[in-house]
């Protein structure tokens, strides 16, 4: 065989280097924590029981709670490897001090601790609603003016 018939019978490296893409990308997908609203993970918890949790822990309710911020914060808890903490959390919310000032630091913040401060919701974060003069930054908070006027008293 000359070397022009190996050359037309050996895959072409165009091809083999889609052929290793195509292999590393669905080890990377399959690799990914597969969450959706509803379902349990690995470690049993379910995105709902996961909100109901943060409610308890940021004394707000669950329905103020954005559940893709949730979803974003669990993932990074499966991806940590802490989903066993997380059900012992969730069983006794002073059982893991540091993981729940971590969840409320996310909540709160919009950032993640740890992997350097990974955002998970910066826009959804608690903070914007502690105060109400409060909004994210770059957002319009009223009209032109609206932080002059006196705040409404509260009932």
């Amino acid at each position: 065989m000359t070397k022009t018939e190996q050359n037309l019978n050996a895959p072409s490296k165009p091809y083999r280097r889609a052929l290793v893409l195509s292999g590393l990308a669905t080890a990377a997908i399959a690799g990914l924590p597969q969450v959706a609203s509803g379902r349990a993970m690995a470690g049993g918890m379910t995105l709902d029981e996961f909100i109901a949790l943060s409610s308890r822990l940021t004394e707000r309710p669950a329905s103020s709670l954005d559940r893709g911020m949730a979803q974003r914060i669990l993932d990074a808890l499966y991806s940590q490897g802490k989903l066993n903490q997380l059900a012992i959390l969730a069983q006794d919310t002073s059982a893991q001090p540091a993981l729940a000032a971590e969840l409320r630091a996310a909540w709160f913040a919009g950032l993640l601790p740890g992997h350097g401060s990974s955002p998970v919701g910066y826009e959804h974060a608690l903070v914007w609603s502690a105060a109400a003069f409060l909004h994210v930054p770059g957002t319009c908070g009223g009209p032109t003016g609206y932080w002059a006027q006196p705040p409404s008293p509260h009932a």
